[in-house]
């Protein structure tokens, strides 16, 4: 069940207000459903950071992995350096924010390390994962993140969303 990009922000929201967000989430669905958008949102919900500079240079404390090299994969260095920089203390009591964006282009030895860090993740950080094709992710990855599976265009799939009684399913 997928749900819209405003739904699922919501029910995170939620969650947040009452202090139970989990500390990985998998953000799944096809281009153009919102992916991007809702994690700059939760940053920007747990971190303070305006919505409009999360992917930007001028991120307090969020960090970004994608794809960079001519192999379009996340390589173990781009890993590493994100579970250096989350074991930095963050000023001012905000939370720190890791999002890995196209998370299935992962190479195995970084998701082998990354691994690590959704088992024991430092305190006050949360990790977004964004992907399309999140069956391509390893399984150990998917088992320790909650799934947000988002609907094509934001729009929602089922008249339980549209009534606002979503539940967000842990990966399997």
């Amino acid at each position: 069940m997928a749900f819209s990009r405003r739904a699922a922000l919501g029910y995170l929201r939620r969650a947040h207000e009452q202090n139970r967000l989990a500390h990985a989430y998998l953000i799944s669905g096809p281009q153009g459903s919102g992916k991007r958008v809702l994690a700059a949102e939760l940053a920007s919900l747990v971190n303070g950071t305006k919505v409009s500079d999360v992917f930007s240079a001028q991120a307090r404390e969020i960090f970004i992995a994608q794809p960079e090299s001519k192999s379009r994969r996340i390589v173990i260095e781009q890993i590493r350096s994100l579970e250096h920089a989350l074991q930095m203390r963050a000023p001012n009591e905000r939370r720190k924010v890791v999002i890995i964006v196209d998370a299935d282009r992962l190479q195995p030895q970084a998701a082998n390390a990354f691994l690590k860090t959704l088992e024991e993740p430092p305190k006050d950080s949360f990790l977004f994962l964004l992907s399309a094709l999140p069956e391509a992710l390893p399984e150990t990855i998917l088992s320790r993140c909650i799934a947000i599976p988002l609907a094509p265009n934001g729009q929602p799939q089922n008249r339980v969303e549209e009534a606002g009684e979503i539940t967000a399913t842990g990966c399997s």
